[in-house]
């Protein structure tokens, strides 16, 4: 698995083994205790949400030193986690609970980056409803990736069983699209940024997430036990952080459009960014206190029990953990 951060390339299980044998610690030394390392997907028009806090510096302000680890695909995200190359990852719940049911990771959800979800089935031209992709092909992803846990979901609610279609892996989320682009595929489940383009694309949008399933979440953070008991404090003041970041960007929306055009290479007033940030503002799709959401889990592991990717609901007595976020909420008050 390749892991690139922001900053630097993520150690090597055998390095770091190396260097905690040497005593340079990874990450829980006694030394090392406000230090905060996330493994994140590459965010686009969501940017200016999404990386607020890290643009303003809020979380150096909170005292804590906070790594965010790019990852590449959302099939990386909890072997990032069980392996203990991050403290967090920010990832769909739905694949977390599948994990734990196989008792895969000692991990909890700590919060929330995006409560609601910004998605859509895109498909080629004369196809505009879900039920006309039965027997149809689809790109998605890994089995228990977003992409197809949330397909299934807007399918089964459509009346169209996932099994009845060609599935296809199709890489990254641009790359899904671009598939329904070129042909090569009927339909492609794949975030809303590409909604403002898929008509002068020649692709047609047949549904969207937030109109299907208005409740299926999209980002919890998933934090490691251990580590959430070994640096109790870092994790704490990350989300202070992070709610300091999204409060402001909420509160300045020039600058929250702008950084989200720098990071997709664009301008504020390019439709794909202001089509964005008018869904999750309008939406109010990031909630500014980094919740757990646990409504919005429960519905999911509802929702996954339906579609049969979960033989009972998770437990979510033992899956999440909110202590961190009500500390955290506690620090940002104004």
């Amino acid at each position: 698995m390749t892991v690139r951060s922001r900053r630097r390339r993520l150690l090597s299980p055998v390095l770091a083994a190396v260097l905690v044998a040497g005593g340079c610690g990874f990450g829980t030394g006694p030394g090392d205790k406000l230090t905060w390392k996330v493994g994140t997907l590459q965010c686009s028009t969501d940017c200016g949400f999404l990386k607020m806090a890290e643009e303003k510096g809020f979380f150096k302000r909170r005292g804590v030193h906070v790594e965010f680890v790019t990852l590449q695909s959302a099939s990386q995200a909890l072997p990032a986690l069980a392996s203990g190359e991050v403290d967090a990852v920010e990832q769909n719940a739905g694949a977390f609970f599948i994990a734990s049911e196989r008792g895969d990771l000692d991990a909890s959800i700590i919060g929330s980056t995006m409560i609601g979800l910004p998605w859509a089935i895109y498909a080629k031209k004369g196809i505009t409803s879900l039920a006309q992709l039965r027997r149809k092909s689809i790109a998605i992803s890994s089995p228990t990736g977003l992409p197809t846990t949330i397909a299934n979901v807007m399918f089964a609610r459509a009346g169209v069983s996932p099994a009845s279609m060609q599935r296809l892996n199709g890489g990254g989320n641009a790359d899904r699209y671009r598939a329904v682009v070129a042909g090569t595929t009927d339909s492609a489940s794949s975030p809303a940024d590409y909604v403002p383009r898929a008509r002068k694309d020649g692709v047609n949008v047949v549904a969207l997430s937030t109109d299907v399933v208005p409740d299926y979440p999209r980002y919890s953070i998933i934090a490691r036990n251990d580590r959430l008991a070994a640096k109790p404090q870092a994790a704490r003041r990350y989300l202070a952080g992070l709610m300091d970041g999204y409060r402001y960007a909420y509160a300045h929306p020039r600058e929250t459009k702008a950084l989200a055009a720098k990071e997709a290479g664009t301008t504020a007033d390019d439709p794909y960014v202001t089509y964005m940030y008018d869904l999750i503002a309008g939406k109010r799709l990031v909630d500014p206190d980094a919740g757990v959401a646990r409504p919005r889990l429960e519905y999911l592991s509802n929702l996954l029990v339906k579609t049969g990717q979960l033989s009972r609901p998770a437990d979510l007595t033992t899956l999440v953990d909110d202590g961190p976020q009500r500390d955290a909420l506690a620090m940002a008050r104004p």
